[in-house]
């Protein structure tokens, strides 16, 4: 048992002065970091330029932006500068989006799949799911901009939804995924099709 303990307090002895040995030589200077070989905090000569969100206040009419491919995330097409920071306690998005209102308002509603746990397929019944409060993590604002390099990016789409593009992730979620009914999550139990 002695001769255990010694040897794991020499073990953390040398681990430790490895570690902080390897930290002194992890240092690497910003101007090598990148293609240009100076400091990463050099004045380029670029400047930011100003820029505006597209669209109005929220509410306003603003036009819909299609979505960039099959079931991507709608992109926001109003001004969002106004709106409070969205927090899990407080989420202004809700107030115009929720499935009960959006329709009065005139705003798109949130999907079925903001309102399941997608972990365990549970429906919320009308309760947004808290893995999903933060909406700019997925959805963005657009900003009017003369971009140097076009995009020239064409989505690809499997067929419109009552004339248009519109999701069907709650449909199309679990293609191609074998599950485990089990409910085990053994990463090494093989799978089954069934």
């Amino acid at each position: 048992m002695k001769r255990k303990v010694i040897g794991v307090v020499t073990a953390l002895v040398l681990g430790t002065t490895w570690v902080m040995g390897a930290s002194k030589e992890a240092l690497i200077s910003d101007e090598s970091l990148g293609l240009c070989k100076v400091s990463v905090e050099a004045d380029s000569g670029l400047k930011e330029k100003p820029y505006v969100y597209k669209g109005t206040a929220p509410g306003a009419g603003n036009k819909r932006i299609p979505r960039a491919y099959d079931n991507c995330p709608p992109m926001i097409p109003h001004d969002i500068n106004e709106l409070p920071i969205i927090t899990q306690e407080e989420n202004s998005c809700i107030s115009c989006h929720m499935p009960d209102v959006a329709s009065s308002v005139g705003a798109i509603a949130i999907p079925k799949t903001h309102m399941t746990n997608l972990r365990n397929m549970k429906d919320l019944k009308g309760e947004l799911y808290q893995g999903r409060w933060n909406c700019t993590q997925c959805h963005a604002p657009q900003a009017e901009l003369d971009p140097a390099v076009m995009n020239r990016f064409k989505g690809a789409y499997r067929k419109k939804i009552g004339g248009e593009y519109k999701t069907n992730l709650i449909q199309t979620l679990r293609e191609g995924v074998l599950e485990d009914k089990s409910g085990s999550f053994d990463l090494d139990k093989d799978l089954l099709e069934e």
